[in-house]
């Protein structure tokens, strides 16, 4: 923009509302800013671009020919990375900023993720120059993002890990250390999306560590004979894709990753402790494992990939295959086993339909009249009855 103070006492500019006022002679584009070696800010409200030598500063009015200034406040940079997420899809276009094609194809995207600070300056100037680009028939959508899911913040050592801080953790050290893979999924497990976590050295060992579990279990080839028919693995493992797949539609990371820890910790309960001890269930010892590298992939993508190939024999990436289905009859859990305990020792258990096993005054019943727990409670007084729904009883007794 450009003013001229003597338009603005004539009452004239490009536009009325507007007098002294003209955009530059599209002739003049791009007016290239000049190299500043005093760039900071005065603290009195001026611009980097009041130091700029006078001669940039001064240019010829449109209006009027005479001498005017050029505007020093320029767009903010959230403004000029505005229109980015359109590029991204066409990076290879050399004659033009977007196709239209490959953007029909790819956009508007499903979600913008992102904290307060985006949501005020990156978001709302996107979808004004978005809006703009719909006016100008450049592209055919008006909402760049018609979800926003705001994630929550990392905390080190008390405070929020912020750049003006200086407590910036900077991955290459971490992933150098643990690999890409574990520093990746230690974040995402850190806590819940939308709230963040504290970040600590300690939780990336624990899950390098769980990625060598998942390493030396895709290397077993047969299972332990205890689930010969497989029923537990099959229900657990349908169980588990209906879990994370839920989850990760809904943003919930931590919790998915916890199901498949869940998952690799029965199946490690299946590995055979010696060559005499196989079952003879490879083909569904190697879908069980197969299962469990595609729901792992979008959390560790480079060694599930490398499991994929060189272990499970896929001959294309795991990153193209078809997501595993669930099949609903093995999600219900018909019967649950629930451990009954006297002073806190275990002392028999009690299968129950599934609908009743979060009942307590149906389980405390059944428990209480059990033959091997009446032998350890029968003529004593019951202090406290403990019950954990759908997992444990245990009966505190005097004496």
């Amino acid at each position: 923009m450009i003013h001229c103070k003597f338009c603005e006492e004539k009452g004239r500019g490009e536009k009325k509302s507007m007098p002294g006022w003209y955009t530059a002679l599209e002739s003049e584009l791009p007016v290239r800013l000049p190299e500043i070696d005093d760039y900071k800010p005065k603290g009195d409200g001026t611009s980097p671009l009041s130091n700029a030598p006078e001669g940039w500063q001064e240019t010829e009015c449109p209006g009027c020919g005479k001498k005017a200034q050029r505007e020093l406040d320029i767009s903010d940079t959230f403004l000029d990375s505005a229109w980015y997420f359109l590029r991204y899809p066409s990076v290879d276009n050399e004659q033009s900023p977007w196709g239209s094609k490959v953007t029909k194809k790819w956009l508007p995207v499903d979600a913008y993720i992102g904290g307060a600070e985006h949501a005020v300056l990156h978001l709302l100037y996107a979808r004004f120059v978005t809006m703009a680009f719909k006016d100008w028939g450049m592209v055919d959508f008006e909402e760049p993002f018609p979800y926003l899911f705001g994630h929550g913040l990392i905390i080190k050592d008390g405070a929020k890990m912020s750049k003006s801080r200086g407590n910036v953790v900077i991955p290459d050290d971490y992933i150098k250390k643990f690999g890409s893979d574990a520093f990746r999924m230690y974040l995402m497990f850190l806590g819940p999306f939308d709230r963040g976590g504290d970040f600590k050295d300690s939780g990336i060992e624990g899950m390098r560590r769980f990625i060598e579990k998942v390493w030396r279990l895709s290397q077993v080839q047969s299972t332990n004979s205890k689930d010969r028919d497989g029923e537990k693995v099959l229900r657990k493992m349908h169980q588990t894709i209906k879990k994370v797949t839920k989850d990760i539609e809904g943003f919930k990371y931590n919790t998915a990753i916890s199901a498949i820890m869940e998952y690799v910790n029965l199946l490690r309960e299946q590995v055979p402790k010696s060559e005499d001890n196989k079952s003879d269930s490879p083909k569904q010892w190697h879908e069980a494992i197969r299962v469990l590298v595609l729901l792992l992939a979008p959390f560790a993508p480079h060694m599930t990939e490398e499991i994929w190939v060189n272990v499970l024999g896929e001959k294309y990436s795991i990153h193209k295959a078809p997501w595993p289905e669930y099949d609903v009859k093995y999600i219900k859990v018909d019967n649950v086993e629930i451990v009954i305990q006297v002073n806190g020792k275990l002392r028999n258990t009690l299968k129950v339909t599934s609908d009743k096993s979060k009942v307590k005054e149906e389980v405390l019943k059944l428990a209480r009249g059990d033959e091997k727990i009446k032998k350890w409670i029968s003529g004593k007084k019951i202090k406290k009855e403990i019950f954990v729904p759908g997992k444990l009883v245990n009966f505190v007794v005097a004496g």
